[in-house]
Order: structure tokens, then C-alpha cells, then sequence
């Protein structure tokens, strides 16, 4: 492997954003599949997610999968917490997001969907 590729593949992995694709219906109509997504990977480092933000996250059921959900309030009332979060894609028939697998470990979470293009 070149120096060139390995700096490459180690910066991608620190570096401050992320780029993704949307891939499946769960957040339409505000994300269709095939947008481009640009991820702040430090959103959260002093704050916890705000209900309403749209957040990449490792799936709870299959770590090597990424999920975009919207971070949203408990069913029961109760606001985000500092380490369990509640998400809901906005296409509800179509998404596989906390009614299914509950409340979601804040460490699972990669960043907040900043840009889409």
C-alpha cells in the first residue's frame, strides 16, 4: 500500500465530516434515496443531540450498518438524555428506527447530518 493511500484511508477516519449516500425510503420526503449526505462527526462532542436533528448512527441490530434517523422526543414525554437517545425516520410505514429497537446508546451515534447535495 502506497504512504499516499494509507495517509488517505487515516484521514478519512479522523477527519471532522463524513460523506455519505441515502439509501431507502425512511426519511422521505426530506431525504430521498440517493442524496448526498456531509456529516459533522464532532456535533456532539459538548452537547447532546437536540430533538429535531437528523443524525447518521450505527444500527443497535447490525453494527456495520448506518442509519439516518431524526432524534425525536420518548414516546412517554421525556427529552433526549445525555447517553439515550429516541429516533424516528419521518416516513414511519417505511422505517426500522426506535419503535422497533428502542432507545439508542449516544455513543452509537456518528454525526449530524449538516449538508445534503
Amino acid at each position: 500500500m502506497s504512504i499516499l493511500r494509507l495517509l488517505s484511508g487515516l484521514l478519512g477516519r479522523i477527519s471532522p465530516v463524513s460523506r455519505y449516500i441515502v439509501d431507502g425510503p425512511s426519511m422521505e420526503p426530506a431525504y430521498r434515496a440517493g442524496n448526498r449526505l456531509i456529516v459533522n462527526r464532532l456535533a456532539y462532542l459538548r452537547r447532546p443531540p437536540a430533538i429535531g436533528d437528523v443524525v447518521v448512527l450505527r444500527d443497535p441490530q447490525d453494527d456495520a450498518r448506518l442509519l439516518i434517523k431524526r432524534v425525536a422526543p420518548a414516546p412517554d414525554g421525556a427529552r433526549p438524555r445525555q447517553s439515550r437517545i429516541w429516533v424516528l425516520g419521518d416516513n414511519a410505514p417505511e422505517s426500522r428506527d426506535s419503535r422497533t429497537f428502542g432507545f439508542i446508546d449516544r455513543r452509537r451515534i456518528v454525526g449530524k447530518a449538516w449538508l445534503r447535495y
